[in-house]
């Protein structure tokens, strides 16, 4: 799924384009899997996307704003969505939700370290936040200007490094266990316009009833209905 040596083409993230890539998704969806297709949120509007951009205290992506603004994410109210629209298996969260989870991400990293390593730890974080976007260390640690976008229900998702630099903007996926060392997408647009590829790419004639369990893309389960 990630796009190799080239993806990193600074043309992409305009609003324009991420809302193309995103009707090509939704128009496949009713295509080909109209009951997710119930589950994509109606969109956010300009004041729950300013809630989160204040509350992280900087200026989110014109293209993470305007997806919202296309639709907030999936419906994660009661459990999970029925089916992960991001390889690999995490589903896009509401603005809402993705606050919330930036918050307990912080709080549970200052709660895990006792007063002597929880100052070292903290120095790290501090140090670690004035890098550029996409300077990832193999190590878990949480940092302010990381905002999760997406979960996978198990602890993992997708951020968005809104630390400063020219991948500002990039995405990263993480596990309970730690984060990548690499950006595998370089904006929201990317990921969409990745995501809307590879449904289209898919062998529709698997989606039927009697081979859907066969069905297995780039490791990932598509979703189907």
């Amino acid at each position: 799924m990630p796009p190799g040596s080239a993806w990193f083409d600074r043309s992409m993230g305009t609003d324009t384009e991420v809302g193309r890539a995103w009707h090509r998704i939704e128009d496949w969806l009713s295509q080909f899997a109209p009951r997710f297709r119930t589950e994509l949120n109606p969109p956010a509007t300009a004041a729950e996307i300013d809630t989160v951009a204040t509350a992280l205290g900087v200026a989110l992506p014109a293209d993470l704003r305007a997806w919202w603004g296309l639709s907030n994410g999936v419906r994660h109210r009661i459990g999970l969505p029925s089916a992960s629209l991001i390889p690999d298996f995490s589903s896009p969260y509401p603005a809402s939700i993705a606050l919330e989870r930036w918050r307990m991400h912080l709080e549970v990293q200052q709660k895990s370290y006792p007063p002597g390593p929880r100052e070292e730890m903290a120095r790290f974080v501090a140090d670690q936040n004035t890098q550029p976007a996409g300077t990832l260390q193999p190590q878990l640690y949480w940092l302010p200007r990381w905002l999760p976008i997406a979960g996978d229900g198990g602890g993992g998702g997708v951020f968005v490094d809104l630390r400063e630099g020219p991948l500002h903007g990039c995405l990263v996926e993480f596990s309970r266990y730690g984060q990548g060392t690499t950006p595998l997408w370089e904006s929201v647009t990317q990921l969409w316009m990745d995501v809307a590829d590879e449904l289209e790419a898919v062998d529709t004639d698997m989606l039927r009833s009697d081979r859907v369990d066969d069905l297995w893309f780039s490791s990932w389960t598509p979703p189907h209905s």
